[in-house]
């Protein structure tokens, strides 16, 4: 016998408190590489500076790009886990006039990611590529550049 998710209210709270930690972990992950890249993209360009090595300018323009990617995937993946949190909240507080219908989407698990379609992946991929939470690299190629461009 299947309960309903307000027959259930303990299950459903469990789940909330999953997303909370999965997004937590997502938003603390994309730090740590926040941290790691400047860290990178610092040293490097320091030696880069001290040893007079352009090889070693690029790289850091690559690592902080390559990290930015990554970084980017997980404000993604962060945005989807609190896509499904703000879900599970509507159906909580009865908000959501679809609730059943996405119950059977999601067949009860709020954990679990809906499968998108590649158009809609991208589509998301680049609403989190534009976010405010990556103005760091966008500070950091600018002033890269500046840097390379008046030491030359």
């Amino acid at each position: 016998m299947h309960r309903t998710v307000w027959e259930n209210p303990y299950a459903n709270s469990k789940q909330s408190e999953m997303l909370q930690t999965i997004i937590g972990r997502m938003a603390s992950n994309s730090l740590t590489i926040k941290q790691l890249g400047v860290t990178l993209w610092t040293t490097l360009m320091g030696f880069g500076f001290a040893y007079k090595t352009p090889s070693l300018f690029l790289l850091a323009l690559i690592s902080l790009a390559l990290l930015g990617f990554l970084d980017t995937y997980y404000l993604y993946l962060e945005k989807r886990f609190r896509r499904n949190f703000n879900r599970l909240t509507e159906l909580f507080c009865g908000f959501n006039s679809d609730a059943q219908d996405q119950m059977k989407l999601l067949k009860g698990n709020f954990i679990t990611l809906e499968s998108l379609k590649p158009q809609e992946v991208l589509k998301q991929y680049g609403q989190a590529l534009l976010s405010w939470a990556n103005i760091l690299y966008v500070v950091v190629l600018t002033i890269a550049l500046v840097i390379l461009k008046t030491s030359q």
